[in-house]
């Protein structure tokens, strides 16, 4: 299995793709996702349906012009593709009830935190199709991170059907082992909240000396963007770059100075890592 990531700095090409596609849940990543799909012109409205457990958990995706509906054996027979979208504590529940309708050569595309290929392929007790993947929820403005990696009856047209519906929302790379996805579950996964901590954080200094609350909120995100842009479009070194901005006794080093000693390299690591780590234990799986 290759790698997919596109070369930084690249786009995708966005075009339609002529599925059904159906998403079992309705919460945040199924807005994410299917936003992105609709947004990017992959995969119009209609075509795609969602489930949930209430009226009230369907008016969101409902108003993005998406058909919902209460029974999720009614998304599995209208889908070719279909998302798992749920939380891990309710998949076994779920698949339990659309084991009967789901079709071998149905594509099964997981979202769903913890939980292998294997374990879904045995939950739903058939040789179909499940890529795994683990996308992070700025792929609702296609500026996401998208990882997968396939299943044991998944065909290189399996694969290449979930890159075209994903690669629009981002980054899209199939890792070389399932067991780097709960890796990439604190790098990708859990991150855009620390970024927006570090967001809020800047704003805050700006507001503290002064600026307008909107202005440095604004000022600060537009800065974390360019510097990511940065780091994807250059050769150099994250630390390098740093270093370019750095001038001797200047006020960058300054900052970087109080940085380093608060401990933030080792706080930012802490924070990957005590993510990782919180999805490798198994054992919390149905601590909700």
């Amino acid at each position: 299995i290759t790698n997919n990531l596109r070369q930084p700095g690249t786009k995708a090409e966005s075009m339609s793709v002529d599925v059904k596609v159906g998403f079992l849940g309705a919460g945040n990543m199924t807005q994410a996702i299917a936003g992105g799909m609709i947004s990017s012109g992959t995969v119009k409205p209609e075509n795609i349906m969602s489930s949930a457990r209430s009226e009230g958990g369907l008016e969101k995706v409902r108003s993005m012009g998406i058909r919902g509906t209460l029974d999720n054996c009614q998304v599995v027979a209208e889908s070719s593709v279909v998302f798992l979208s749920v939380k891990p504590h309710i998949l076994p529940g779920v698949l339990k009830q659309v084991a009967g309708t789901v079709a071998e050569s149905t594509l099964l595309i997981s979202v769903v935190n913890m939980t292998t290929n294997k374990e879904i392929e045995e939950m739903v007790g058939k040789k179909v199709p499940v890529v795994r993947t683990l996308p992070n929820t700025p792929v609702k403005v296609r500026s996401g991170v998208v990882v997968a990696y396939p299943g044991t009856h998944c065909t290189p047209e399996h694969i290449a059907l979930c890159k075209s519906l994903m690669d629009p929302l981002g980054l899209f790379s199939i890792l070389p082992s399932e067991n780097l996805i709960d890796v990439t579950s604190g790098l990708c996964g859990s991150s855009p909240a620390f970024m927006y901590m570090m967001v809020d954080a800047m704003a805050d200094a700006g507001v503290r000396m002064g600026l307008p609350r909107a202005v440095a909120a604004s000022l600060a995100a537009k800065t974390m963007e360019g510097s990511a842009k940065m780091v994807l479009q250059s050769d150099e070194h994250p630390m390098q770059l740093a270093n370019n901005v750095c001038s001797p006794g200047g006020t960058t080093i300054e900052g970087v100075y109080r940085l380093n000693r608060a401990g933030f390299k080792g706080i930012v690591m802490d924070a990957v890592i005590g993510s990782v780590e919180k999805t490798q234990g198994k054992e919390m799986r149905y601590n909700y």
